[in-house]
This record gives C-alpha cells, structure tokens and sequence, in this order.
C-alpha cells in the first residue's frame, strides 16, 4: 500500500550559533555598546521571519539582549589582530 502525502516533510534548520559561543554584533548595537564588545550565546530562539533569533549577553553588561542571527558574526583565532600567537617557531 502507498502512501501519498499532500504536504511536503521539512527538516527543521540548525541555528548557526550554539549555546556558550562567543559572538560579535555587526552593527546597530546602540550608542552604548563599545564596538569591540564580545557576547556570549545565552539560549537559542525560535525564527523571526526567515532568521533565527538568540538571547545574548556582553560579560560587562547586567543586562541580556535579544538579536537576530543576521546581526551576529562568530568571533575565531583570525579575527584578533595577533596571528604571530600561532605560529610556529622558526628553531622548533
């Protein structure tokens, strides 16, 4: 026996973000915020229109903020200005 289903099955899209990563705002972040300020991804949320949102929090801050996961860049090794930490020595 067939089954046909009048609908299509969609896998439920990941977050970009995991919980306990360390993230950056793009921009917007309010006249307050210093633009180096790094964040810590506190819960993941349900999408806003075709974005998934996180509620996030700066360690220096009492106070945690809702965003979308278009306003966030992930922060890694190369995105500080001392890459020299990485390299091997030239006498190892």
């Amino acid at each position: 026996m067939k089954i046909y289903r009048r609908y299509e099955v969609r896998e439920t899209p990941l977050h970009r973000f995991a919980i306990g990563q360390q993230v950056r705002l793009r921009s917007g972040g309010g006249a307050m915020m210093k633009p180096t300020a790094i964040f810590e991804i506190l819960a993941t949320l349900p999408p806003l229109g075709h974005s998934f949102q996180y509620r996030i929090r700066d360690a220096e801050e009492k106070h945690e903020r809702m965003t979308t996961e278009d306003n966030l860049e992930a922060i890694d090794i190369w995105s500080s200005g001392d890459r020299n930490s990485f390299r091997v020595p030239a006498n190892a």
